[in-house]
C-alpha cells in the first residue's frame, strides 16, 4: 500500500540528494584547505618578502652587512675572529670563524637585529655535537667602522658563564694598527693590573677592619664598663 503512495521516481531522488550532501561536504573541506593554504603562503610571504622589503626601504641605521675582524683586548688568550654578516631590513644573521686562539678554526652562526646603533647577537656553534654558544651586545662607534660591546659565553675549559670586551673592526689594517698599539702599551697596561690587584686587596682588608669595627667597640665600650664599676666598688 505505501509503495503505491510513494512516487515513481522517489528511490532516484532520495539517492541524487545523498550524493548532493556528500559533494557539498567534500568541496567545503577542499575549499576550507585551500583557504588555509593560502593564508599560511600570504603570511609567509608578507613576514618573509614585504617586511623586509618595506624595512629596506625605511632603513636608516649604518650599514654592517659584510667582513668584520674581530678582537678581544682584555683576554689573555690571542683570540681574533672573522665575522660575516648578511642584513635584510633590520634583521642580520651570519657567521663567525676563529682564525686564532685556542678555538681556531671553530665556526659559530650567528643572528639578531641592528636598530638605534645596537646590535644585540646571539651566536652557537655550527658544530651540533658542541654545547658552545653565548650573546654579544655591541654599538657602532668611530664612526661607523668598529662595533665595540661586550660578549657573554660559556667557556668549555672552565664550565663556567664568561663576560669579556670585544671591538669588531670594518678594516683589517685598523685591527693591525690597534694591535701594534696594544703592544706598545701593554707594560703600561701591566703595571695597572698590578696596581688594581694590589688596590683591591687593601679594600678587601679595610673593608674587613670595618666589619670587626662595632665589635672591637662593643668589646671596648664593656671593657670601660667594667672597669668603672671596679672603680665605684674600690670608692665605696
Amino acid at each position: 500500500m505505501l509503495r503505491t503512495l510513494l512516487p515513481v521516481n522517489w528511490g532516484v531522488s532520495h539517492k541524487k540528494g545523498r550524493a548532493t550532501l556528500a559533494e557539498n561536504i567534500i568541496a567545503g573541506l577542499i575549499s576550507g584547505l585551500l583557504a588555509t593554504i593560502l593564508v599560511f603562503v600570504f603570511r609567509s610571504a608578507w613576514s618573509a618578502l614585504i617586511i623586509p622589503w618595506f624595512e629596506e626601504r625605511i632603513y636608516k641605521d649604518v650599514r654592517i652587512e659584510g667582513s668584520w675582524y674581530s678582537l678581544y683586548p682584555s683576554s689573555s688568550d690571542v683570540r681574533q675572529e672573522v665575522i660575516t654578516l648578511q642584513r635584510r631590513g633590520h634583521a642580520i644573521t651570519g657567521t663567525i670563524i676563529c682564525s686564532s686562539g685556542n678555538d681556531s678554526g671553530e665556526k659559530y652562526q650567528v643572528s639578531g637585529s641592528f636598530r638605534n646603533m645596537l646590535l644585540p647577537l646571539t651566536y652557537e656553534s655550527a658544530d651540533l655535537t658542541k654545547t658552545d654558544r653565548g650573546s654579544i651586545t655591541l654599538k657602532a662607534v668611530h664612526n661607523g667602522e668598529r662595533l665595540a660591546g661586550k660578549i657573554a659565553m660559556y667557556n668549555t675549559f672552565e664550565d663556567s658563564v664568561e663576560t669579556a670586551n670585544i671591538v669588531w673592526f670594518r678594516y683589517k689594517p685598523d685591527l693591525d694598527k690597534y694591535i701594534l698599539d696594544l703592544a706598545k702599551k701593554k707594560p703600561e697596561i701591566t703595571e695597572l693590573r698590578k696596581q688594581s690587584r694590589r688596590i683591591d686587596k687593601e679594600l678587601k682588608l679595610v673593608e674587613g677592619v670595618i666589619e670587626k669595627m662595632p665589635e672591637e667597640l662593643e668589646k671596648q665600650s664593656d671593657t670601660e664598663k667594667a672597669v668603672q664599676t671596679e672603680n665605684s666598688a674600690n670608692n665605696k
